[in-house]
Formats: structure tokens, sequence, C-alpha cells
């Protein structure tokens, strides 16, 4: 009996430890993200003090976040009515928005303000989840290069 109470009070003292552990492991990660996310805001507030035109950060979210919500509505679209070629207005919107998303990576990532996963997607990450679109852009892209390469072809 003795043995058996000594077991359970070590199991018992051991998860604790590990519990322990765990919330200032996880702590350590909240005050390392708030730590990050005051550093960046003070030094927005810097470079906005000295007179250099710097974008917010949330700024150049939202404006990403309009150019993908053209693309979700678009892949919505085509999964409600499907298709087998974009339209030259739906190609447009998907190169601008295409354009869009990719600047304001860049800008993120040169602010010094990219967070990554879940936070921040690539644009390839952004493309993978518009299987729909991405399959009709691919379509007309290999299609201008068909036309392309037998245009090249025929000159000679």
């Amino acid at each position: 009996m003795d043995t058996a109470l000594i077991v359970v009070i070590l199991l018992l003292t051991f998860l604790l430890v590990l519990v322990i552990l765990l919330y200032f492991y996880t702590q350590q990660g909240f005050r390392d993200l708030v730590s990050r996310i005051g550093q960046d805001g003070a030094g927005a507030q810097a470079q906005a003090g000295t007179g250099k035109a710097a974008r917010n950060p949330d700024a150049v979210r939202r404006e990403r976040s309009v150019a993908h919500d053209k693309l979700v509505l678009l892949e919505a679209e085509l999964s409600v009515n499907p298709r087998e070629a974009l339209t030259p207005e739906e190609i447009e919107t998907f190169e601008s928005s295409r354009r869009s998303i990719k600047a304001c990576n860049d800008s993120l990532k040169t602010m010094g303000n990219w967070l990554g996963l879940p936070f921040d997607l690539e644009w390839v990450e952004i493309q993978q989840r518009q299987p729909k679109l991405n399959e009709l852009y691919r379509n007309f892209v290999e299609q201008t290069l068909e036309k392309a390469e037998q245009g090249q072809a025929a000159s000679p």
C-alpha cells in the first residue's frame, strides 16, 4: 500500500511539473508575440514621426483581404456556375488580385510585419485554396503559350 501511494504521489508531482512547464512555455510565447507587436508599432510610429510615408500594416492587410475576397467570390461563382474558360474580365480580376496580394506581402515583409501562417499567406497558399479558378487560369495560360508558339512557328 505504501509503495502504491508513493507511486501515485510521484506521478501527480510529475504531471504538475509538466503542467507548470507548459504554462510557462505558453506565457513566454505570448510575451514574445506581444513584445514583437509592440516593437513593430513603435517602429511605425517612429517612421511616421520622421516624415516618411509609412503604411500601416493593418491597412496593407485590409488591402490584401480585399484582393483575396475578389478571388474567393470568383471561386464561389465558378462553383455555382461551372464553365470551361474564364472571361477576359475574370482574367483581369485574377491578375490584378495576384499583383495586389504579392505587393502587399512584399510590403509587409519589407516593413518587418510579416507574421507568417496562419495570419499571412503567400500567393501560392492563397492560390491552392482556389482550385477551380487556378485550373481555369492555368488553362488560359497554356492556351496563350500554345498560340504564341504557333505564331512563332508560322512567322519564320
